[in-house]
């Protein structure tokens, strides 16, 4: 005879300890690991692409610097009469942010050179000989670093007619300035602008280092005594930094206090009879900006330089 000892499972606590035990160790990892998801993460990742956004405005800038003194070695060539050889400076820009592995996403950038973005327009008129002769000047191109940040907010490094800018939901900025100088000595106002043509397509996305390759091939500098008032005309979406850029340089260039009226989606900024800066914003994140510089009462002298420059990114980049 065999005997079958019946246990009541619904009585039986010997288990009891090892389940509750495993239980509140699921509990404190799953606590650890929520700690970790919705506080540390975020925390970590907005800082991450905060520094991100600081190093690209410093790359970005390094960019611009190798075009100067490349511009600046071209210059003094030809003062010097001496032969100018081109030659390709290479800068390194990183795209975006790496993300913590399981637990966050990379934030990626797009590094784009486009040579028909960033359209400028400068016309004047000037007396060779007694003869009146019109100047109209274009320049083109722009090279811009988008990220698209998921923690910080996001926005796009851009590098246009020798400028820096940075642009986030919350402005526009100029952070590297370009040439520009406007001086006011007795009855003469002194100008000097630069105009910096791009040339060369190309693209690279990702959170990689990129290298960009700059090459200025061509460069004139030339002065007039300006006969006309002087238009400058700019539009692209980051207008608005450059608006930003010229009230502030010529109001305290020159020591004055304009006025500014708004009317709708333009924006008027004059200090009568010297200049005018008028933004326009055309919807669809874009933005119109003209100035104009009076001849009148104050002489007016004009210094412009230009520049033309491949820009090359990535592998798959199209020089001139």
């Amino acid at each position: 005879m065999v005997l079958v000892i019946r246990r009541d499972l619904r009585r039986d606590e010997r288990g009891v300890a090892s389940t509750v035990g495993t239980i509140m160790a699921l509990l404190v990892f799953l606590t650890f690991l929520s700690l970790i998801v919705n506080q540390y993460v975020p925390v970590w990742m907005k800082d991450s692409e905060a520094s991100h956004m600081d190093t690209a405005v410093g790359q970005l800038a390094d960019v611009k610097g190798a075009i100067d003194f490349q511009a600046l070695g071209a210059l003094m060539a030809q003062n010097a009469g001496a032969l100018f050889v081109p030659s390709t400076t290479s800068t390194s820009v990183t795209l975006g942010v790496d993300g913590v592995p399981i637990f966050s996403s990379p934030s990626t950038g797009s590094l784009t050179s486009n040579p028909t973005q960033a359209n400028w327009t400068v016309w004047f008129e000037y007396k060779i000989n007694g003869v009146t002769t019109t100047v109209a000047q274009n320049a083109s191109g722009q090279l811009d670093l988008n990220v698209q940040n998921r923690y910080y907010p996001a926005g796009d490094i851009v590098y246009e007619n020798g400028a820096v800018l940075r642009s986030q939901p919350d402005g526009q900025v100029v952070r590297a300035a370009p040439t520009f100088q406007a001086s006011k000595t007795g009855s003469n106002l002194n100008l000097a602008f630069e105009l910096v043509s791009l040339y060369g397509s190309g693209s690279a996305t990702g959170t990689s280092t990129q290298i960009v390759n700059t090459k200025v091939f061509a460069v004139s500098q030339q002065t007039y005594n300006v006969t006309s008032p002087l238009y400058v005309n700019h539009t692209s979406p980051y207008a608005l930094g450059w608006f930003n850029f010229f009230n502030s340089s010529l109001s305290s260039s020159l020591n004055v206090r304009p006025s500014t009226t708004v009317a709708g989606p333009i924006t008027t900024v004059t200090y009568s009879p010297l200049y005018q800066l008028v933004l326009t914003n055309l919807g669809a994140f874009s933005y119109r900006l003209n100035m104009v510089v009076y001849n009148t009462p104050l002489f007016l002298s004009f210094t412009l330089q230009q520049l033309y420059v491949n820009v090359g990114v990535g592998q798959s980049s199209t020089p001139v």
